[in-house]
């Protein structure tokens, strides 16, 4: 039993040392059966391999250097492009405060035409109370008594439209009295 798992153990060992051959180990354990003359070879390959890395240090240092000329050339662009934004935006703002001082300037004229278009016939209305005034006067008017009722009207204001369009028509009235009426 004992021979039987030896000869397993070795056969493991085997393949395991066939896979091998390609690395490190199995170079080293090939130089070891080799004559002088390839362990000179061995030692130039050494030398190969040691200038391969250099030369592949190098190639990742100039690397390192291109990608930070290009991130520092990058920055560059991007401040320069902020510039630009910047000051574009700055005078599409003046545009814009200009265009609306503008339209504010225009609305504030509107308005004061409006404002004294509203004075002047206020003095009108004025003058027209007056004279309707004087005219009542002359003619003796007499007073009348009139029941209203109103319907879906608001309950905390009743009166408030009838009495506007009885002051706009410029009837001269009296509430006397107000009353619920329930249907």
């Amino acid at each position: 039993m004992i021979y039987k798992i030896k000869k397993i153990f070795l056969l493991i060992f085997l393949i395991l040392l066939q896979s091998c051959s390609g690395g490190t180990i199995g170079n080293f354990l090939e130089s070891s059966f080799d004559d002088i003359e390839n362990i000179n070879n061995s030692e130039e390959r050494k030398d190969i391999l040691e200038n391969k890395k250099v030369l592949n240090q190098e190639n990742k240092v100039r690397k390192k250097k291109n990608i930070k000329a290009t991130k520092k050339e990058e920055g560059k662009d991007i401040l320069e492009n902020k510039k630009v934004l910047n000051q574009e935006t700055k005078a599409i703002k003046k545009k814009n405060n200009k265009a609306t001082k503008k339209e504010k300037r225009k609305n504030f004229l509107e308005n004061k035409k409006v404002l004294n278009l509203e004075k002047i016939s206020d003095n009108i209305n004025k003058n027209k109370k007056v004279n309707n005034s004087f005219k009542k006067s002359k003619n003796e008017l007499q007073s009348y008594k009139i029941i209203f009722i109103l319907k879906d009207v608001n309950p905390q204001d009743p009166i408030k439209e009838l009495s506007t369009i009885l002051r706009n028509s410029k009837v001269n009235f009296e509430i006397e009295k107000i009353e619920r009426f329930l249907d």
